[in-house]
């Protein structure tokens, strides 16, 4: 206890008259006004007294007999009701069950322990006022032959429900278990129900002070009854006890400890929450080591840290209900009992976080890898829990919890298939930053990015070396441009139409013009599919620049005054020449051409007398060459 709450404490005993070693040892039992240490400055002078005869109202006389035993005989007696087993004794009152012959039924009979038998008038008068399911009725309210107060009551049978939160095996838990699910379910209907009790009480402006297991009754139907009404409190009327601590120092709110007279509605709540407390740990909210230190406890009312094992949204019930500021805890016992019935919806939230991770943990164990193709289901089907989780119960931490892992274990998925858009889509989701992640996520762009302007760049490089695109025009230009004057050629020179048999330089410059025409002409037309790209530009030019160089050639034999057959030799040298670069650099098809084109040149230059022949054989291989490794070219995949 602290320095501070110990001074506290110290001046309320002062106040209240009580010395420190007159104080019990019971934590868990009820302490009553005029029957305890605590409660020896009590006034009797307030409403009705406490004195030793009773005031107020007319009571009628209750004629009461004792019934048979095995030693007596029965009574001869007109009274209707027979007292016969002891059912218990508290501090006020002491409870026999009786035989109400008029109605052949049993009933419960209490009357004080005492001569004071005010205290009962005032519990009857309570409980009364309180007609409710979960408030034990009252039948009748009398005088016996000795002049006290008689009760006259409902024969509850069951357990209390402290008797079923001890022993768990206890007889009258299977039917509660089979009507509300299971123990914990059970539990809280009880509570519940001792809630909607005090609704109604608090509505009559009745406030228990009470409130625990022991004073809850549990039938066996299932039936819950409220009872111990002795310590209740009208609020509406001015208080009995002023300046005495009363109630139960395991469950009692702070304000019962300190300021006994401030109780209100919120004093009830807090001992829901007490209660609810037993509940989950099986234990008493406060538990010293001494009555004085519990007492200390209760008026520190600090806030409980609840195991894994209890669900969060009662551990949190439990905390608010029990809070030290009366404003922080719900603010009526229907508000609690909501809370509880809210649970229930919380609960299929959590068993689906728990599904969640159960799918998810092959993943968070590495039986099955993050970039695995097996992995996106996993993900996707806990993902779809958690949102059901989530609209369930969004304020659960849990859910909350189980959501920020399930967004971190889609970020290093997304990392280890390298998905930057989804890391960065699952990044923003997550509810606090997360500096590691978003690192790999940012090297990973930029890694992404260069890689994709390398392919962007290797994509273009691989446009503009695709020759594919215009070899059908070339096939077209170049048979345009060399078929006929092929074809002419070798007609005209057979016939002896052109040059007659012997070679001349007037046939060779008429076939370089007539080459150079169409050729030219074809470029034209065909200029922006054959100049559309790199790779078309290059095969393009390097025709003409083969053309070129076998018109340059001719002319210069011309120009020198050579003979055609020496003119032709240089001629298909040069076609060699370029016939051996186009199977370097295009195709080695090529080399075919440039071997034929030197052994036409050679028997040119050997054997001109037959040159019309070596020169139109030549010119046809050419010309086929040619083309057969152009298209050749133009089909092969770029790179």
């Amino acid at each position: 206890m602290k320095a501070a709450d110990r001074e506290a404490l110290d001046r309320r005993l002062a106040t209240a008259g009580i010395a420190k070693d007159e104080l019990g040892s019971a934590l868990d039992a009820t302490i009553r006004p005029g029957e305890h240490a605590l409660a020896k400055s009590a006034s009797t002078t307030a409403r009705g007294g406490r004195g030793a005869t009773i005031t107020g109202p007319f009571l009628p006389s209750i004629t009461l007999a004792e019934a048979a035993t095995e030693s007596t005989a029965p009574p001869s007696t007109t009274a209707d009701l027979l007292v016969t087993t002891l059912l218990g004794e508290g501090g006020m009152g002491i409870v026999h069950m009786a035989s109400q012959r008029s109605l052949d039924r049993s009933v419960a009979i209490k009357r004080p322990t005492s001569d004071s038998g005010d205290g009962l008038v005032e519990e009857a008068r309570t409980m009364a006022r309180v007609e409710h399911p979960n408030v034990v009725p009252v039948y009748a309210l009398g005088r016996d032959a000795r002049d006290r107060p008689v009760l006259v009551m409902k024969h509850i049978q069951g357990a209390s429900f402290r008797e079923l939160l001890k022993d768990e095996a206890h007889a009258a838990w299977p039917p509660l278990i089979e009507r509300w699910g299971d123990r914990e379910r059970a539990a809280l209907g009880i509570l519940g129900e001792v809630a909607d009790a005090l609704e109604l009480a608090h509505a009559r402006r009745i406030i228990h002070r009470d409130v625990k297991p022991e004073n809850v009754m549990v039938g066996e139907f299932g039936e819950v009854y409220l009872l111990d009404w002795g310590i209740a409190r009208r609020l509406d009327e001015p208080a009995i006890e002023t300046g005495n601590i009363v109630g139960t120092p395991g469950y009692m709110a702070p304000e019962m400890v300190l300021e006994s007279e401030t109780v209100d509605t919120r004093t009830d709540v807090y001992l829901l929450g007490a209660t609810l407390h037993e509940i989950l740990t099986k234990t008493l909210r406060h538990r010293g080591a001494s009555l004085y230190e519990t007492l200390g406890l209760a008026m520190a009312s600090e806030p409980v840290a609840y195991g894994q094992d209890v669900p969060e949204d009662l551990a949190a019930l439990a905390n608010a209900s029990t809070s030290l500021d009366r404003d922080a805890r719900p603010e009526s016992a229907a508000a609690f009992r909501s809370a509880l019935r809210d649970h229930e919806r919380h609960r299929e939230a959590l068993g689906l976080v728990r599904d969640a991770r159960a799918t998810i943990e092959p993943l968070l164990s590495g039986a099955i890898a993050l970039a695995d193709a097996a992995a996106l289901p996993l993900l996707s089907e806990a993902g779809a829990a958690l949102a059901a989780a989530r609209r369930a119960f969004p304020e659960g931490a849990s859910v909350r919890a189980a959501r920020e892992e399930h967004l971190v274990l889609s970020i290093e998925r997304d990392l280890a298939i390298e998905s930057p858009a989804a890391a960065r889509a699952h990044l923003a989701q997550l509810s606090a930053p997360a500096p590691a992640l978003e690192k790999r996520v940012v090297a990973l762009e930029a890694s992404v990015a260069r890689a994709k302007a390398s392919d962007t760049a290797l994509a273009r490089a691989r446009a503009e070396a695709d020759t594919s695109s215009a070899s059908r025009t070339r096939l077209v230009v170049l048979t345009a441009a060399f078929g006929p004057i092929v074809a002419a050629t070798l007609a005209l020179r057979t016939t002896g139409l052109v040059g007659g048999p012997e070679l001349s330089q007037q046939s060779i410059a008429v076939t370089d013009g007539a080459m150079i025409v169409l050729l030219t002409l074809g470029l034209f037309l065909a200029r922006k599919r054959l100049f559309a790209n790199q790779g078309n530009r290059v095969l393009t030019w390097y025709g003409v620049a083969a053309v070129a160089a076998l018109s340059a050639s001719n002319a210069l034999g011309v120009a020198l005054g050579e003979s055609a057959s020496r003119i032709l030799a240089h001629s298909y040298v040069v076609i060699a020449t370029g016939f051996l670069l186009g199977g370097v650099m295009l195709h080695r098809l090529f080399f075919v051409g440039a071997a034929t084109s030197l052994c036409v040149a050679m028997l040119l230059g050997f054997v001109p007398e037959h040159g019309i022949a070596w020169s139109s054989a030549g010119m046809a291989a050419a010309a086929v060459v040619s083309l057969g490794g152009v298209f050749a070219y133009s089909r092969r995949p770029p790179t």
